[in-house]
């Protein structure tokens, strides 16, 4: 009889040929011959898969001959290595969930551990009673025997906690409300929310950067001060220009701003009225455009999709999102106006946003032929009318008109800005100015009433139409 190595070494087995010679050959890895003259496929699992298996070796029967052996080999062995490679991927999932467990427990606030453990081993409503301390004998006896059992499990803090049958204040840190203010800011628009998400977990970052993790994660938000807000902008400054600093801060203080407010704290952020030079906008940002450079962009606009929604944004001020975010009833053929408001495609910028304006005969017979068929709640410009629409005609509005301006900053925007210098320098009122482009006006009267009518609008624009 042959002996099997135990580790998987090869084995040497003998058989009797027809003429009565004892003949040698190798047995494949794994198996033996039985005293019964069985060979057998015998594997030794290792000690860390035995409980996922149920036993110390896995056999399977190969047959009595070399050819039964040969034969079902292959078979048997690939069985085998996949039941073993199941319960070492089960072993590694069960690791790795213990793993992500243990780190999102470590994660949380002291508070929240003992929370977490008691509605873990006893439920939630006991987590909730004691999270408002109404915690009686029996129950502070329980919390103490908890204790006892998680020992050397949990830090050594959170076990004394624990003992106590008590629980820290809560403490609200800027993370946590970053988190509960993203969640009231949400609008249901995915883009407008993943703007303002990606905005915020920026800014955790950053502050992390700055700060360390436990001033953003552990302190509580009361307890930052202006030191800590110009720490923050003379870390942006060093990588960001001051405008975007400015954005990101104003975030932050907004964020804050919003918490205090809510929960009728007398806190004010640190982050309000934070000095950050060169930040403000400059008539430099975008320049407007020559009266030849509007002729050279309505030569390569022309005849293209893009050309209707050019000549409003040339013609009325519009910003890109608002006219291609049109929709067929916003137009009136009647009185010759457009209504720029929210819609199911897109939102205004602001509330002085929502304005009426007068349409030139020109617009007219632009949008008349893209209304026909059409209800009033179907998108104006087919190609556009969706939540990605105003990035992708800025986008075609951008490939058409570099081929005629270089200037960086002149883009298709700066027609906001032309239309404005244009009724400036034709004597129009600044708050006429403003009603026309959708700008909130600078003084408390300008807020009053529903504005100018599209008639006093026409007029204006007439001076500069013709």
């Amino acid at each position: 009889m042959s002996k099997t190595d135990t580790q998987g070494t090869v084995n040497l087995g003998k058989k009797v040929s027809t003429t009565g010679e004892t003949e040698m050959f190798k047995l494949p890895m794994y198996v033996e011959l039985k005293a019964d003259k069985i060979y057998r496929y015998r594997r030794r699992v290792s000690a860390k898969l035995r409980k996922s298996i149920g036993k110390g070796y896995l056999y399977r029967n190969l047959g009595k001959t070399k050819a039964d052996v040969l034969s079902k080999y292959s078979n048997v062995h690939a069985e085998v290595e996949t039941v073993l490679a199941e319960a070492q991927a089960s072993l590694d999932l069960e690791r790795a969930m213990n793993e992500k467990e243990k780190a999102e427990f470590l994660a949380k606030s002291e508070r929240d551990r003992i929370l977490f453990l008691v509605e873990k081993h006893y439920g939630k409503e006991a987590s909730e009673m004691l999270a408002v301390g109404q915690v009686d004998d029996n129950f502070q006896w329980a919390l103490r025997g908890l204790s006892e059992d998680l020992h050397d499990k949990i830090p050594p803090t959170t076990e004394a906690i624990l003992h106590s049958a008590r629980v820290p204040d809560e403490v609200v840190t800027l993370s946590k409300v970053f988190d509960i203010y993203f969640e009231y800011k949400t609008t249901g628009d995915a883009d407008v929310d993943k703007r303002l998400y990606n905005r915020i977990m920026a800014n955790k970052r950053n502050l992390i950067k700055a700060w360390g993790s436990v001033k953003v994660n552990k302190v509580p938000v009361e307890a930052l001060t202006r030191k800590d807000a110009n720490a923050y902008r003379d870390f942006l400054l060093q990588t960001t220009k001051p405008s975007s600093v400015n954005r990101n801060i104003s975030t932050v203080s907004a964020s804050i701003n919003w918490y205090a407010k809510e929960n009728g704290l007398e806190h004010t952020s640190p982050f309000n009225g934070i000095i950050i030079k060169d930040s403000a906008h400059t008539k430099d940002d975008r320049l407007p455009l020559t009266v030849d450079e509007v002729r050279q962009v309505n030569g390569v606009m022309k005849d293209t999709l893009v050309w209707p929604l050019w000549v409003m944004m040339r013609d009325l001020g519009m910003r890109t999102a608002e006219v291609s975010g049109l929709i067929v009833g916003d137009i009136s053929l009647q009185n010759k106006t457009v209504d720029i408001k929210a819609n199911a495609i897109r939102r205004i910028k602001t509330d002085g946003s929502e304005r009426t304006v007068p349409i030139s005969d020109e617009m007219i017979e632009l949008l008349q032929p893209l209304r026909q068929g059409k209800d009033d709640t179907d998108a104006l410009f087919d190609s556009y009318g969706n939540n990605k629409g105003s990035g992708n005609a800025s986008s075609a509005m951008r490939k058409h008109f570099r081929k005629v301006i270089s200037d960086e900053k002149k883009v298709p925007y700066s027609a906001r800005h032309t239309l404005k210098d244009a009724l400036r320098n034709s004597g129009v009122d600044g708050d006429l100015i403003d009603g026309i482009l959708g700008h909130t006006g600078k003084t408390s009267g300008s807020r009053y009433g529903s504005g100018y009518n599209a008639s006093i609008m026409r007029d204006a624009l007439l001076k500069v139409w013709n």
